[in-house]
């Protein structure tokens, strides 16, 4: 490895190419980068000794190719200045003379001796950016092209139009010329044949956008294929095949896949963790064909992310309906087992209907835990325990035993539990509350839908007791029944109408509720009175429905789990 001080000028002169790794990300500087930049430019415009502006490291390899046309070199890190700098030697050039404006283009954006079309460009961006720069570069329409390399052409050329310098006289572009010649400096660094240019590129911490945990295992996957110097490479064939989808597919949230996918297995990866867990599994592969086809995998695994993400593109529509509950639970501490389901099911092991009977479980599992106020501490681990226990087959019998044999934390609330809960255990106020009352309603079939999303919890009895009520819930013993009943099932239920009940008293609300086409608010119709006992009634009719539809652990187990906690709010 050679370190040694050099004008940026030095990349573009000469007969050579610098080319961005297709494992980069795409240009990112922005407007404030820019004119930092410009500032930095006009205080060694305005210097006359020309004391040289210092930009950071540059670092590169000499890049593998046929040894014919120019010699190739990719950059590992410094990618924003170098595109940064050629974006503002085209501006030059198209607000100078024709004789600068020609020097410019021919010395130091082409080579213009170069037989192969392929090394005209001196300077080649990553793909995503190709077309923009060479519109930029060779002419074209870069308005179809367009994105932040056409931005940053801009604000230069404005810049050099519109700009004083710091005596107050426009600048002379042949000075800014002459500046970004001799007084813009960084650090070259070119690496040798021995050299790692991951481990120098892994290691290097500069001032550019922090680099995410997903950029870091791409550029290592792709750092596992030959260099793509050229169209149709081996990195760009990895990169269009499996990558760029897992990419489109999964957008922002490709991190959290990466870290869930690198769990599946049954490990527990922290954020900070994915790359050095997804590199020490790819390291062992010796072959290009092993790491192909772990990537290939990946995009497999990928696909069934997504529907976890956006249960829409699931077909089956049971499968459809446990994913989307799922996801409005956002039980994200489950998604490695839900891989390792999905994926059974992809290989055919795993029937549909079995593949919802476990989607169910899940969701009994999650939301009886819930109710009845189970810690969620325990929640990673177990799912972890499960991935890491998957079986080969009778996947629903076997996952129902292990959520079974859970004690204390880990436990799945049997009826017992789960109904005293529900009837007597404040649950109002809690991030589900709305969505089991939601799923209860649903439960009716009513053929004319309402837009529950829009409805609110209404407490039947108000959660302000008034001097009515007080009378309703029976005199002197009104205060404990309100404290005992007001924030649990029995006593709430969806209304569109809740600005409007406020405290009325019951036979006021009655009356405003004639109209509503939730089953579940119709049916205080037929009560005459509100008290605890047509509390604890309600909440026993909701809970008939609320064990259907979130079945308890194997029966087997139900006696082992011992005596019911006692609830403590």
């Amino acid at each position: 490895m050679e370190a040694s001080p050099a004008k940026v000028i030095q990349y573009f002169n000469g007969e050579k190419q610098n080319l961005i790794p297709l494992f980069q990300r795409p240009y990112s500087w922005r407007k404030p980068n820019w004119q930092t930049l410009w500032d930095d430019m006009l205080v060694q415009y305005d210097t006359e000794d020309k004391s040289a502006h210092f930009m950071g490291t540059i670092v590169s390899v000499p890049a593998k190719s046929v040894p014919v046309g120019v010699s190739k070199h990719l950059i590992i890190d410094g990618q924003q200045r170098l595109t940064t700098v050629s974006i503002l030697l085209a501006a030059l050039r198209d607000t100078l003379d024709q004789k600068n404006s020609e020097r410019i283009q021919e010395v130091y954006l082409i080579n213009k001796h170069a037989a192969d079309q392929e090394d005209v460009l001196k300077f080649v961006p990553t793909q995503a950016n190709r077309e923009e720069y060479k519109a930029l570069i060779l002419g074209g329409n870069v308005d179809s092209h367009r994105g932040p390399m056409s931005d940053a052409y801009e604000f230069f050329v404005s810049q050099l139009e519109s700009s004083i310098d710091l005596n107050g006289e426009p600048v002379d572009v042949k000075k800014v010329l002459s500046t970004v010649e001799s007084a813009l400096q960084v650090v070259m660094i070119n690496l040798g044949d021995d050299d790692d240019p991951y481990l120098i590129f892994e290691s290097l911490n500069f001032k550019g956008a922090e680099l995410t945990q997903a950029d870091l295992v791409r550029n290592y996957i792709l750092m596992r294929f030959r260099h793509s110097t050229s169209a149709g490479g081996e990195q760009e064939r990895i990169y269009k095949k499996y990558w760029l989808p897992i990419e489109t597919k999964l957008g922002g949230n490709l991190t959290e896949f990466l870290r869930h996918y690198a769990m599946k297995e049954g490990e527990n990866i922290y954020q900070r963790g994915i790359y050095v867990a997804t590199k020490s599994r790819l390291k062992s592969m010796s072959t290009a064909q092993a790491v192909e086809s772990e990537v290939e995998q990946m995009t497999t695994f990928a696909t069934m992310y997504s529907s976890i993400l956006s249960p829409e593109q699931e077909a089956d529509p049971n499968i459809r309906r446990r994913l989307k509950n799922l996801k409005e639970l956002d039980v994200g501490t489950s998604y490695p087992l839900l891989l390792r389901l999905l994926e059974a099911r992809h290989r055919g092991v795993l029937t549909t209907t079995d593949l919802e009977a476990c989607l169910g479980l899940i969701e009994s599992f999650v939301v009886r835990r819930a109710i009845a106020a189970v810690p969620t501490n325990a929640l990673n681990k177990l799912f972890l325990q499960w991935a890491r226990q998957f079986p080969t087959d009778n996947h629903a019998s076997w996952l129902l035993t292990s959520m079974s044999s859970g004690a204390g934390g880990r436990r799945f609330p049997n009826d017992a539990e789960f109904g005293d809960a529900f009837k007597y255990q404040r649950q109002y106020g809690r991030g589900y509350t709305k969505w089991v009352l939601v799923k209860l309603e649903q439960s009716f079939e009513h053929k004319e839908q309402v837009n529950l999303a829009e409805t609110t919890i209404e407490h039947i009895m108000p959660q302000t007791i008034t001097d009515a009520w007080v009378q309703e819930l029976g005199g002197t013993v009104a205060n404990d029944v309100h404290a005992r009943y007001l924030d649990t099932f029995g006593n709430l239920t969806l209304t569109g109408y809740n600005a409007e009940l406020g405290n009325l008293p019951f036979a006021e609300k009655k009356a405003k509720l004639e109209n509503s086409h939730i089953e579940m608010t119709r049916e205080l119709l037929k009560e005459d009175r509100w008290t605890d006992s047509r509390i604890e009634d309600r909440a026993s009719r909701l809970l008939t429905i609320a064990r259907n539809l979130w079945t308890g652990p194997a029966p087997a187990a139900i006696s082992n789990q011992g005596p019911v906690p006692q609830i403590v709010e």
